[in-house]
């Protein structure tokens, strides 16, 4: 019986170095053998839909302090007995977006080698002002003795106006938001894809998207 065991225990060990053998020669055959090919996939769907998934990127906020200056009067009666004035602080931001959600496969290409990815963006633009209601206030308000005891829409009109002031002043003037988005969003992607293995990262900006 004794024998019986030492014979199977022997015969287990020997087909269990036959196949590590056959294993460790088939992987030195492969990486010894000049010939042999290796499969890397570098295909730009993956580096795309990882693009895609960031949807929209808000490269830039500029903040925003506007003066609004509104009065309504009544024809023929002095402004004590029937008008309205405010003067109203607007505070906001404007952000400068960068839409990747339109991204397709043409906006991504992947050098042969797998080293240097480029990337086409559609030039950011500007959304439109947030204002901060908490931020912002009255400075002053004056109403005519006829306007004292009722409603009044004028400050609402002058948070609307606020917004509108905001964005010809993000939109009009040189704030440099456009160009700072795009430093920011391509320091963003060569951080991003630097981290997959990209050595290079090149992105360029479509102005008309």
């Amino acid at each position: 019986m004794g024998c019986l065991w030492a014979a199977v225990t022997l015969f287990a060990v020997a087909a269990l170095l036959v196949v590590g053998l056959a294993v460790f020669n088939d992987g030195m055959l492969q990486r010894l053998n000049p010939f042999g090919t290796e499969t890397v996939d570098r295909t730009g769907p993956s580096v795309l839909k990882q693009l895609e998934d960031i949807e929209e990127f808000h490269a830039a906020t500029g903040y925003f302090e506007t003066v609004v200056d509104l009065e309504k009067d009544t024809e023929h009666l002095p402004g004590w007995i029937s008008g309205e004035r405010i003067l109203y602080v607007g505070k906001g931001e404007v952000d400068a977006v960068v839409d990747f959600s339109g991204l397709g496969e043409q906006s991504v290409t992947v050098s042969e080698d797998g080293g240097t990815v480029e990337v086409s963006l559609p030039e950011p633009v500007l959304d439109e002002p947030s204002l901060d209601v908490e931020e912002s206030y009255v400075v002053e308000h004056d109403r005519g003795l006829a306007d004292r005891f009722k409603g009044s829409e004028l400050e609402a009109e002058a948070q609307k106006k606020a917004v509108e002031q905001m964005r010809e002043a993000a939109t009009g003037g040189d704030t440099g938001m456009v160009q700072r988005a795009e430093v920011n969003t391509t320091a963003m992607l060569e951080s991003l894809l630097g981290a997959a293995g990209f050595e290079t990262v090149e992105v360029t900006y479509d102005a008309k998207g």
